[in-house]
């Protein structure tokens, strides 16, 4: 659905802001694109938009080359930017009405668009001026915006910066829901990796303007997973740490969030960490403790990224 081949784009002062970027995002994913501020990303989503001409490479959408096909492109595309650009004087469905017609020649389909608002939870906002909307309902309204041309892939900037944890929750399931009943492929760039944790089934990293990562977030976790970790919570996680500490095979014992953190060592096989999980009963139970919890610990989208960051920095991806 989106492609990039040998992707580079060069400044006129000279700076190379993407190198060499091949990137391939299937029909029906939701793509998580990451990196460090200054990364390359913006550059990368205006070339893939067509607001940019590539230096070198390509870009396809929908096996069409955007130059030359700027046009056909755009009718397949919505975006959901991170600064909008908000009429704050037109009411929510003027709003759509004026961006319908933009695709539409003029044309109106009150309809259509009063569908997309109570799709994304504003049909009782239709008649009412975004001016008097929250930071949630603009993002609802940005993202119904980018559905009026019936696109067939999303690119969203930042979707949930700013929202409370409610507000996040809620543009999280409505990406869900238009990914899983309208076929949407969706492209997201985010500095809250809890979000791309959440949504994404792929993701890429780059740094400096070039690929250090690409692959599904369970694929990387096992390749960055360092040994067994997980976390246990007792009635007593003071004395359940000194017992613990005791274990052999155990590299770390640390208080993350009222729980215990238990990090194996790195290297041991599948018998050997059962092995280390019933001792670990066993000493908890036999010295009158109760386990209230205890769980696998994965890796985080957080941990990812920092590993895979600082091992390119260090030259090691």
């Amino acid at each position: 659905m989106i492609q990039t081949k040998h992707l580079e784009k060069t400044y006129r002062n000279g700076f190379r802001a993407v190198k060499d970027l091949s990137l391939h995002v299937e029909k029906g994913d939701i793509f998580g694109f990451l990196g460090p501020n200054g990364a390359g990303k913006t550059t990368t989503i205006r070339m893939l938009d067509g607001l940019l001409t590539p230096t070198r490479g390509k870009v396809l959408i929908g096996g069409m080359e955007v130059d030359g096909h700027a046009s056909e492109i755009r009718r397949m595309i919505g975006v959901v930017p991170e600064s909008h650009g908000y009429y704050y004087w037109m009411t929510a469905k003027e709003y759509l009405q004026y961006f319908y017609a933009l695709f539409n020649h003029g044309g109106s389909d009150e309809k259509y668009l009063r569908a997309l608002l109570a799709k994304v939870g504003l049909a009782d906002k239709a008649d009412v001026p975004v001016g008097q909307f929250s930071r949630g309902m603009k993002q609802r309204l940005g993202i119904a915006k980018a559905l009026v041309n019936r696109p067939q892939i999303i690119f969203l900037d930042e979707p949930t910066l700013g929202l409370d944890p409610r507000g996040q929750r809620e543009i999280q399931q409505l990406l869900f829901d238009i990914n899983k009943s309208d076929g949407i492929t969706i492209f997201i760039t985010s500095h809250m990796l809890k979000d791309i944790e959440v949504l994404c089934n792929k993701v890429c990293i780059i740094k400096d303007g070039s690929l250090v990562e690409q692959g599904s977030i369970r694929e990387l976790q096992e390749k960055y997973r360092d040994g067994y970790s997980m976390l246990l919570q007792t009635s007593d996680n003071e004395a359940a740490e000194g017992l613990i500490r005791k274990l052999k095979k155990v590299a770390r014992v640390a208080g993350e969030d009222g729980q215990l953190l238990i990090e194996c060592e790195s290297g041991l096989s599948d018998d050997e960490v059962l092995s280390v999980k019933h001792e670990l009963v066993t000493a908890i139970l036999s010295n009158g403790l109760d386990i209230r919890e205890m769980t696998h610990k994965t890796l985080s989208m957080e941990d990812i990224f920092f590993k895979v960051t600082d091992a390119e920095k260090e030259g090691i991806a």
